[in-house]
């Protein structure tokens, strides 16, 4: 009986551990620190291409993350808006954090 349990352990972790690969929310947080690192910069230097934007970093970087939040539904494949989340919030966060 022991033996059984110990053999069936370990599947059930990786069958956990595929489900909280398969969340939304972790995706959103993932894509925050892995994805968007790489949109961010181009954004931001585009919004540095507009005077009011480029003296004003804090608001473009909340109007930006607003602006792509409010894509994010158009998005129809759960994963793939999760990410758009993630790279919205990362804008937000790096609006309100000092």
């Amino acid at each position: 009986m022991a033996t059984l349990m110990a053999m069936s352990y370990p599947s059930a972790v990786a069958k956990n551990a595929k489900g909280v690969l398969k969340n939304e929310a972790i995706i959103a947080v993932i894509s925050a620190s892995v994805v968007a690192p790489f949109f961010i910069p181009k954004i931001n230097s585009l919004m540095d291409s507009v005077p009011v934007l480029k003296n004003h970093k804090s608001l473009a970087s909340f109007a930006a993350g607003m602006a792509i939040f409010s894509i994010a539904p158009m998005f129809k494949m759960p994963m793939l808006r999760a990410v758009v989340i993630g790279v919205a919030g990362a804008f937000i966060l790096s609006a309100l954090l000092p």
